[in-house]
């Protein structure tokens, strides 16, 4: 299912179904998960079955993603289709929504979270970034590797004249393509969307 070539990894992305929830974890413990790619142009979904315990780790890991049976959706201009194959490089990915486990409690170290709002190409995102106490958040962002999870997430885009507000739970933001960051709350009236 899953096979990595050097820092290539391919995933086997299969759309959501009653059986693919019943067989959610394989004989390696690891388990399928729900996955939303947000690249400048499109959004590609599906499942996916990690290599590692959490997504984040996984997206760090790997400098490119070939995605199998992907559902690609042309953002703003809208339309969709199966791919029935797509590589995909980290550097081309903004953003990755994703559920899926949050990782060995045992090894969690005690944080606080910091509110922010960044821009990523056409993406709003706003979340809570988790830090080490007392430490600056730009500067803990800026710290991280490149694939950054925000927690208790949403993301907000320009569909035509529409703004699409999406909630996403845990958004990995990919920190070399974020444009500006900020603290505070998502509110589109306040900030400037791009055009479509």
């Amino acid at each position: 299912m899953i096979g990595s070539i050097g820092t290539r990894l391919r995933l086997v992305l299969r759309q959501p179904g009653p059986s693919l929830r019943a067989a959610a974890l394989d004989s390696t413990g690891l388990p399928e998960i729900d996955f939303v790619a947000y690249s400048t142009s499109e959004r590609l979904s599906g499942r996916v079955r990690l290599d590692s315990a959490r997504l984040t780790d996984m997206l760090n890991a790997n400098e490119e993603f070939v995605l199998v049976d992907a559902l690609a959706e042309r953002l703003p201009d809208g339309g969709s289709m199966v791919v029935p194959e797509i590589l995909v490089r980290r550097n081309e990915l903004a953003l990755v929504r994703a559920g899926g486990p949050r990782g060995n409690r045992a090894l969690r170290i005690p944080t606080t979270t910091h509110r922010l709002v960044l821009r990523t190409g056409r993406y709003l995102v706003a979340g809570r970034l988790h830090s080490r106490f007392g430490q600056d958040p730009l500067a803990a962002l800026r710290a991280r590797d490149p694939m950054v999870p925000l927690t208790d997430a949403a993301i907000m885009f320009r569909v035509g004249p529409d703004i699409i507000e999406e909630p996403g739970g845990t958004i990995v933001v990919n920190r070399d393509l974020v444009e500006w960051v900020r603290k505070g709350e998502l509110d589109a009236r306040s900030l400037d969307l791009p055009a479509s």
